[in-house]
């Protein structure tokens, strides 16, 4: 398999990286189809200087409906990961793709990626573990187990989808449930787009784990890799070359704090890091440090992300404010909305794109009839009623009375 498309997600504060990973991407893997998702909303102009020797794509070339108002219900994070399916399904349309590879743009590539390519081959949707063995002490089990119960199985800094009917379909299912519920809301079961994958293996055919412990090395999971270094220079885990490492939280100290607390920060892992931060700092000097295009208001003011779950949240919102970007006034509407106190379970269908849904009659008359039966509940669906029109809007009701809920996934 040669014609395998590998693409990475990042805002501009990420070019250095970027530029780090295509490099190794480059040095390693030269015959692969390197692409920027560039979640930003530049000029033409802007984008031509770059100079990553990639092509580049920016959100408002994905097809997505809606896409600025949906932009403004995400932060940096939550955008940055939302965005990677539909970049995913447009690789995949591409008759000149067999595969697509995302990676994520704070991994650096140390050796040829050959059980990638083979198993891209055989299978649909290739994945990655956090971990691969168990922990071996509580705080193992407290720390690192525990974290994939709550963030994940599997890390999305990785992942590998086959141009195939199961890939495909894979795909679409990604995208529609990243337009809905791309967020960081772990009390409510969800962390981006990456809890969405522990149902990928049971939901999709021909999906493969990749165990092997030379792929996404990260601070999480260094202490049971085995990094050595030879003579040469190379790195080698149990003996094989590395594949690829994931710096993640390097800039907010988590990586070196998880490489302290489990007795890795020095020796081949601090040497890692400490040659990833030199390469990083070359590119630093070439890519300017601009703000983030979503970060503000078309007025210039800032917005925060409080307002961004409100907007999210409340579909009569999205309906007073089509364009939340440009909308005078809309700061102190939302400001009042994310004041008001929030269940501690709820969880809103996300930006609706103006889908109200039809209301069927006979649902409708079956609830109604129940509730003639059964007086008492009366008072449980009035209070239903209006917590769904405080958070949804009149759109909300309908959906939920209509028999499919009237949600278009």
């Amino acid at each position: 398999m040669s014609r395998i498309h590998v693409f990475t997600s990042a805002a501009g504060n990420y070019l250095p990286k970027v530029q780090v990973l295509f490099d190794s991407l480059a040095t390693h893997h030269p015959d692969w189809q390197r692409h920027l998702l560039l979640v930003e909303d530049w000029s033409d102009d802007a984008v031509s200087n770059l100079n990553l020797n990639a092509s580049i794509a920016q959100p408002k070339d994905l097809n997505i409906p809606d896409w600025r108002p949906w932009a403004f219900c995400h932060s940096i994070v939550e955008l940055c990961t939302a965005v990677k399916p539909f970049m995913l399904k447009q690789l995949l349309a591409r008759e000149d793709c067999d595969a697509v590879i995302y990676l994520d743009p704070d991994i650096r590539i140390f050796s040829v990626l050959q059980e990638v390519t083979t198993a891209l081959s055989e299978h649909s949707v290739l994945l990655t573990p956090h971990q691969c063995a168990p922990e071996t002490t509580l705080a193992g089990v407290m720390s690192n187990e525990f974290t994939s119960l709550r963030y994940g199985t599997y890390n999305l800094g990785f992942i590998g989808v086959s141009s195939c009917p199961s890939g495909h379909q894979f795909a679409q299912w990604w995208a529609q449930r990243a337009y809905r519920f791309n967020r960081d809301d772990v009390s409510n079961g969800l962390f981006t787009d990456q809890r969405w994958m522990d149902l990928v293996p049971s939901l999709f055919d021909e999906v493969a784990l990749l165990r092997q412990r030379r792929f996404n090395v990260a601070s999480w999971n260094a202490h049971q890799r085995d990094l050595t270094m030879t003579p040469d220079g190379d790195v080698q885990v149990a003996g094989e070359p590395l594949g690829f490492y994931h710096f993640t939280g390097l800039d907010s100290g988590n990586h070196d704090l998880a490489l302290t607390q489990t007795g890795n920060a020095g020796g081949v892992e601090g040497e890692l890091v400490q040659n990833y931060r030199e390469a990083l700092a070359v590119y630093a000097r070439q890519f300017d440090s601009n703000q983030w295009s979503f970060a503000h208001f078309a007025d210039g003011a800032a917005v925060d992300n409080a307002w961004r779950r409100a907007y999210r949240d409340n579909a009569t919102l999205q309906a007073r404010f089509p364009d939340p970007w440009c909308s005078s006034g809309i700061a102190s509407t939302l400001q009042a909305v994310a004041e008001e106190t929030v269940p501690a379970h709820y969880v809103s269908p996300g930006y609706v794109a103006g889908e109200a849904g039809s209301v069927d009659a006979n649902r409708l008359t079956e609830q109604l009839a129940h509730a003639v039966r059964r007086p008492s509940s009366w008072m449980a669906i009035l209070s239903a009623m209006k917590r769904i029109l405080g958070r949804e809007g009149w759109r909300g009701l309908r959906r939920r009375i209509s028999r499919s809920g009237g949600e278009r996934m």
